[in-house]
């Protein structure tokens, strides 16, 4: 019976090694027509490139021909030759240096390689809000006598390119300047550097697209595709206009009806520095919810910012024709292959990790949280606030407070805070209650109900804790005490509009309302500072609509960086514009958080983070429906199926906390403890029965289980002896001589002691048989 049974073991075995090898084959059948396809692509673009660089060698001669007529090509078409001569680059990408000077060109007729780049703009919606190029006289008498630009700050309702170095202006609101008499428009930082000829000179007035190889900024190309629906392939495709701009690729959506405008909140941006970023065609099997004629005109892209589940996912396309998907494939592995050239490569602030096992059930539910040390965090849910030991699978129950919404912690006078309940009251905790123990109080501060932002901190260096709570437009400060009744109010004063967000800036409180934030010292003695000072007409848009107060932080010894839901503006501890320079958000925030040296913002599609020094945009990551859970932002919930906690470790917060192993189908439970307040996180003792019921079903699951012979010093037998078996052990290892002198204590062999047993048997089977 055992023998047909490992038969039958090795019979099933043979069959799925099998199986395996057919589904190998599979897959190496499928790259093998990917890459079949992928030679292909290549072939028409090397064949279409040869053509170009023909026809570019061709102009160049007659350019050169007409050498009288003082004819020359600007700076940026001689770096198209550089890149073509050293490398096979996409023959639709066009490229310029950085010491492009508009001011000495010349005015007579652009040479015919603009004309050349600019055809791939044909057919696409030109987003600039451009007039007719004043046409060059034959007479100076006719020519319209230059004069300065008359500039202003604009809002774009569409996505914009600046006219003097081709980059997407991004923003939702004061992109940049526009001339009131031209169409000449241009980023603020650009400003200073355009040419001030009013109007624009005809060789100036529409710039052929390109990217700056040096810096990586301009556009490469744009137009209108489609990506799929939330939903997937199967529900449709939706349209969005796409364009490649300043190393990265913008999305926007395109609403459905009558207007065809997309508008300024972009729904999805990468960064082609990403070393993971690639670009390629699809197989019917990629895109099995597509019909056949859809399929040649897809492509897909592959980023690790692209994120579902913390596992990188590849975006689908489809173009308009097949000849366009070309085109898109091919300026973006060109374009990526021109920023590995030159080492232009993206900045990780935050590297992601999950903070713990997605299974456990109150992460769904999780409202805030915070770090308590490098083992443990608490995490405040719809039930009450728990406390997770990662490392050891404990969970513990601090308190029973619903729906805590913010977590602050007082280590100085052993004090936690809490804003839960429906009403939104301030509670205080004892610290022992993290440990599992019966809270010795529970403190409501009743004149904190309905309390909309909380913040603690001291009322002077080396001084005791304090709490500041805001309730509509009314500012409550509380010294917190150890002793009852824990808490003691101080001053209460009336902010210039209802309190959206409270920090403590520079050793004072700072408060954020409706358009305008204000400084106050936490003693309360002084009236609030206006850090938007009425008496700065730059800021006086502030006053004419209303933006919410979304952050504010401390950008060295003087500075400010005030976080509003449009914008973000610098300004001096006088509350005047310190940069000319404004802060612009691709899509409309959600949430925004900082450390000493960055700024995240929190917005549907995902975060971006950005310098708050050089108001450079250095990180995007692709990750819809996460927003922070504390105020530092670092750990995070990610809202997919299951709801993630994300934590994010970056400089400042680097070995804050330790990352546990986790597994992807994990099914542990919480199991109770005898202390009614503290459970273990484990796989239940039923649940690993059956689980090992199931490996010893399987043959392959059963032999992994059963580990391989690793002491070949084994017992053999030797044959009958008189009335039993002899046993002895095959040779052992000689022992060291320091052990010689130990013999007594030494084990014997097991052949001795059998030896032994065997002689005293033979002596007595002896005398009883003398006796009988």
């Amino acid at each position: 019976m055992s023998a047909r049974l490992e038969l039958q073991s090795a019979l099933e075995a043979e069959i799925r090694a099998k199986q395996i090898v057919q589904e190998e084959l599979r897959r190496v059948k499928a790259a093998n027509i990917n890459l079949e396809s992928k030679i292909k692509d290549l072939e028409e673009s090397i064949r279409e490139m040869e053509e170009h660089v023909d026809t570019l060698k061709k102009e160049m001669e007659e350019s050169r021909s007409r050498s009288d007529k003082g004819l020359k090509l600007p700076d940026f078409q001689d770096s198209i030759f550089d890149y073509f001569n050293t490398s096979p680059l996409a023959p639709d990408l066009t490229f310029r240096h950085t010491d492009v000077d508009a001011t000495q060109q010349k005015s007579e007729t652009t040479p015919s390689s603009h004309s050349t780049s600019s055809k791939h703009e044909d057919g696409k919606v030109a987003m600039v809000p451009a007039t007719p190029p004043p046409t060059s006289q034959s007479t100076s008498l006719t020519s319209p006598k230059p004069r300065a630009h008359q500039l202003s700050i604009k809002m774009f309702s569409s996505p914009t390119q600046c006219t003097h170095c081709t980059s997407l202006m991004v923003g939702l609101t004061r992109q940049g300047y526009a001339c009131e008499v031209c169409s000449f428009i241009c980023h603020v930082s650009c400003k200073d550097h355009a040419p001030c000829v009013c109007p624009i000179p005809p060789e100036q007035a529409k710039r052929p697209q390109g990217i700056d190889v040096q810096r990586g900024i301009g556009t490469a190309y744009k137009g209108y595709v489609r990506i799929p629906k939330p939903s997937g392939v199967k529900k449709g495709w939706q349209r969005v206009f796409a364009m490649i701009s300043d190393c990265k690729l913008f999305l926007y959506d395109v609403p459905e009806g009558k207007s065809t405008q997309p508008g300024v909140a972009a729904s999805l941006v990468l960064d082609l520095r990403d070393e993971a970023f690639s670009v390629s065609s699809v197989l019917v099997s990629d895109v099995i919810h597509a019909t056949t004629k859809d399929v040649p005109c897809i492509f897909k892209i592959t980023s690790s910012q692209l994120i579902s589940a913390l596992s990188p996912v590849s975006l689908l396309v489809l173009a308009e024709s097949e000849a366009e998907k070309r085109k898109w494939v091919r300026i973006l592995e060109g374009l990526q292959s021109i920023l590995t050239k030159n080492l232009l490569k993206s900045r990780q602030v935050h590297v992601l990790h999950e903070a713990y096992d997605a299974s456990l059930p109150i992460i769904k539910s999780t409202l805030s949280a915070a770090i308590l040390d490098r083992e443990r965090i608490a995490l405040g849910t719809e039930d009450g606030l728990f406390v997770v030991e990662v490392t050891r699978d404990v969970i513990v129950r601090a308190s029973d407070s619903k729906k805590t919404c913010q977590i602050d912690l007082i280590p100085k006078e052993k004090v936690i805070a809490l804003l839960c309940g429906r009403n939104r009251h301030v509670h205080l905790i004892p610290w022992e209650a993290l440990e599992g123990a019966e809270s010795t109080f529970d403190v409501k501060m009743t004149e904190t109900k309905g309390c909309q932002a909380l913040t603690t901190g001291l009322l002077r260096p080396g001084g005791p804790a304090c709490l500041i709570a805001a309730v509509k437009r009314q500012v409550q400060c509380y010294e917190i005490t150890r002793s009852k009744p824990n808490y003691k109010k101080l001053w209460e004063v009336q902010a210039p509009g209802t309190v959206q967000w409270l920090g403590i800036v520079r050793e004072r409180l700072c408060l954020g309302y409706p358009s305008g934030f204000a400084l106050l010292a936490l003693q309360g003695e002084t009236s609030p500072v206006s850090l938007v000072s009425p008496g700065d007409p730059s800021l006086a848009f502030l006053a004419q609509q209303t933006l919410s107060a979304l952050h504010a932080v401390e950008v060295g010894s003087t500075e400010l960086l005030l976080c509003f839901s449009q914008l973000g503006i610098y300004v001096d501890l006088q509350g005047k514009r310190s940069r000319t320079q404004e802060l612009m958000w691709p899509s409309t925030p959600v949430a925004i958080s900082s450390n000493a040296s960055h700024l995240t913002v929190y917005s549907e599609y995902g975060i971006d983070v950005f310098d708050i020094h050089t108001t450079d945009w250095v990180q995007t990551t692709s990750l819809c429906k996460i927003r922070p859970l504390n105020v530092e932002g670092t750990l995070n919930l990610l809202s997919s199926e299951p709801s993630r906690l994300i934590y994010f470790s970056n400089s400042s917060s680097e070995g804050e906390l330790t990352i546990p192993d986790k597994t992807d189908h994990s099914r542990k439970l919480m199991v109770r403890t005898r202390s009614k307040r503290k459970f273990l996180f484990k796989v239940p003792e039923e649940e690993r029965l059956q689980q090992r019921r199931e490996m010893l079903r399987d043959p392959e699951l059963r032999s992994k289980m059963i580990s391989n012979p690793t002491n070949f010093n084994h017992v053999a037998h030797m044959g009958p002896g008189d009335g039993m078996q002899v046993l002895m052990d095959l040779p052992l290892s000689v022992m060291p001589s320091s052990q010689d002198d130990s013999g007594k204590d030494r084990p014997r062999p097991l052949s001795s002691i059998s030896r032994q047993q065997r002689s005293k048997t033979h002596i007595t089977r002896t005398a009883s048989g003398t006796c009988l």
